[in-house]
């Protein structure tokens, strides 16, 4: 591939990222709610067949991008948005809000790993393999920024029309399937003709180091991901302004931008073993603090921080599986979505569980679920040290 080509790649691809990005999800349940007889409770209905939508299609998406492109599955993965957003925007209901979460948990499914193993092909194509985490944490760092700067202000449109937002964000979509349908495509590698089964595939394609940083990784992102949907609740009964909802991720993406720049600083300094020995007691810490914290501000301030570290150091984590765990390159995007399953499995306990601890107290649930987290944690590691810490520095 051309230097020129490498360039013009990044930059399509960044507005493909960037148009991802579901800028409107702070108000996109009070739109819901604005519809003609619909109630809260149908909120879980339609989020919780969507989350069941995207674990089942996870791993199918990934055996796809994998044997038929990975730009194919890019472009499809966009479609799928699009049209989800669409279905958002003439809902009169609950049936096409359900529809809109299943094409968007479809669209999130077809795409997680494989935009990470189209990058990693165009950098291994270019000699450029060593530099995976340094371009593609800066790329996503920066789209972080400018979405963060959406999420802030989309809201505002409301003011003329809850839809509005949604439209807005459509546009950015059509830009996006632009971008991703004329990314240039890096040298193929051999086609894989037999398919056997997920985990037949996953055993030939990963070593012994791959299930125990899975598992590791997909517990942290299962829980903050999980509970992510009781955070806002819990922030205004603390006495957080709702107009000011979208603030609290608008950070969240200003600080995954501020680490994302700095991931390969991360990766060289500190070192997976050290990060996630760090991590095992990091993310139970600021749980904790959202217990202790009765200032809505301090509570916003804390969650923005893990969400955004979170997301921020995740190019390290898919490096590191990548380079370190795969015995067969066909399959980068099935082994990296294979970890998301993980997670998407423990979101879905998390979620639930959390549900009814919340009912009593978000005190309690949110207590409950640190300290949940950091057993489990503590359980893994004497795992994780002998398949992964041993053999590093």
């Amino acid at each position: 591939m051309k230097t020129n080509n490498f360039k013009k790649n990044l930059f399509k691809f960044f507005l493909f990222q960037l148009s991802h990005r579901r800028h409107f999800f702070p108000i996109l349940s009070i739109y819901f709610l604005s519809l003609p007889d619909v109630n809260a409770a149908q909120i879980g209905l339609y989020t919780g067949i969507g989350y069941l939508a995207g674990f089942l299609l996870e791993i199918p998406s990934s055996y796809f991008a994998d044997n038929f492109g990975h730009k194919k599955t890019l472009i499809l993965g966009k479609i799928l948005m699009v049209l989800s957003v669409v279905s958002f925007i003439i809902a009169d209901g609950l049936s096409l809000f359900i529809i809109g979460s299943i094409l968007l948990s479809a669209s999130i499914a077809f795409t997680s790993g494989t935009d990470s193993a189209f990058i990693h092909n165009m950098l291994v194509s270019m000699k450029k393999g060593k530099e995976f985490t340094k371009i593609m944490s800066k790329n996503s760092a920066n789209v972080s920024f400018f979405s963060a700067i959406l999420i802030i202000l989309l809201p505002f449109a409301s003011k003329w029309s809850l839809v509005l937002p949604l439209q807005i964000n459509l546009v950015f979509d059509l830009i996006g399937l632009v971008a991703v349908s004329s990314l240039v495509n890096p040298p193929a590698r051999k086609r894989v003709e037999k398919y056997e089964s997920t985990f037949k595939t996953l055993k030939k394609s990963v070593n012994y180091k791959f299930l125990p940083i899975a598992l590791f990784t997909g517990l942290i992102g299962g829980f903050l991901l999980g509970d992510s949907a009781f955070r806002s609740p819990y922030l205004v009964s603390l006495g957080y302004p709702i107009v000011f909802i979208g603030l609290v991720m608008g950070v969240s993406r200003f600080i995954w931008f501020g680490i994302g720049h700095y991931a390969h600083y991360i990766k060289e300094k500190v070192g997976i073993k050290r990060l996630l020995q760090i991590e095992m007691f990091l993310f139970p810490f600021l749980y904790l603090l959202i217990v202790i914290f009765r200032n809505p501000f301090v509570v916003g301030a804390v969650s923005s921080m893990s969400i955004g570290y979170f997301w921020g150091r995740r190019a390290i984590i898919n490096d590191y599986i990548l380079n370190k765990c795969l015995k067969n390159k066909n399959y980068k995007a099935t082994v990296l979505s294979f970890s998301h399953q993980v997670q998407n499995i423990i979101e879905v306990v998390v979620a639930f569980l959390g549900g009814l601890l919340m009912n009593l107290s978000y005190q309690i649930g949110f207590a409950f679920l640190g300290l949940s987290l950091f057993v489990s944690l503590l359980i893994l590691y004497p795992w994780i040290h002998k398949r992964i810490f041993v053999n590093l520095p």
